[in-house]
């Protein structure tokens, strides 16, 4: 590989890879790779083509655990979609990331604004016991 190929900027679909599986009002949106300011955008568009509105998409599921770097611009981004979930009254969940994303939540006390989970399963309703289901 040449200098001139290596100096080339990537493009943002190469270095973030979105993954959206959806089932019912659910959507688990998986990131992969680096979430910084010249991919965060792309999570803005991916969202907004979910449409989360009263008659489709209700819960949204942002899994970190892909990403292996995340900037102030990436944090900025998870706390907007954070802040647009409570305006728009859809559910916003994240799953935690490595230790390079989970330092700079932690660093930043945002950990404590968001709905933070180890695995999507976390999020899953208890199944009804016999006990319940006759209350």
């Amino acid at each position: 590989m040449s200098h001139q190929e290596s100096a080339q900027p990537q493009s943002a679909e190469r270095l973030l890879a979105i993954e959206i599986r959806q089932h019912r009002r659910t959507a688990l949106v998986d990131l992969r790779g680096e979430l910084d300011i010249l991919t965060a955008s792309r999570i803005t568009r991916a969202i907004e083509g979910l449409r989360p509105e009263a008659d489709g998409v209700r819960h949204i599921v942002l899994d970190l655990r892909g990403l292996t770097f995340m900037d102030c611009t990436g944090l900025r981004e998870i706390l907007k979609q954070n802040d647009f979930a409570r305006s728009n009254h859809h559910n916003v969940a994240f799953v935690r990331g490595k230790e390079a994303v989970h330092r700079v939540l932690t660093l930043t006390n945002t950990e404590e604004l968001l709905v933070l989970v180890d695995d999507p399963g976390d999020l899953a309703p208890p199944p009804l016991t016999s006990d319940r289901a006759t209350d």
